[in-house]
């Protein structure tokens, strides 16, 4: 029984073995450029890494998409980093145990303020 033309023939969410998609790439590939598929996942033995056989034109906008939110984020050429903008002053573990036992107060009082009905804690 042939499927209908709209339907897809393949399963998006599941990734297909790369030795059982060369032998359907131009099955595959039409249902890509036809729209009847958005996406095909290929999987290999030997990677754990998934492939995806994807329109150009898809790529292509989502390459500016994220371009664009690059843009707005102010993200930009080299990452940031955070080298040389604090200094630490006095024994890091001091510093390190001075930060859990403040850190285990505020959770202290997160809980208290769940268990009293006031809910009015930071979230």
């Amino acid at each position: 029984m042939a499927k209908p033309a709209d339907t897809p023939r393949v399963n998006e969410r599941v990734a297909m073995p790369i030795s059982l998609a060369r032998g359907r790439l131009f099955e595959l590939a039409e249902d890509v450029l036809t729209h009847r598929a958005d996406r095909v996942l290929l999987s290999h033995r030997e990677y754990d890494e998934q492939l995806v056989l994807v329109r150009a034109s898809d790529l292509a906008k989502m390459d500016a998409d994220m371009a664009a939110l690059r843009t707005r984020a102010g993200v930009g050429g080299a990452p940031f980093s955070l080298r040389g903008i604090g200094t630490i002053i006095g024994d890091p573990e001091d510093v390190l145990a001075m930060t859990r036992k403040r850190q285990a107060g505020l959770w202290d009082a997160k809980l208290e303020s769940f268990s009293d009905g006031r809910g009015d804690g930071d979230n």
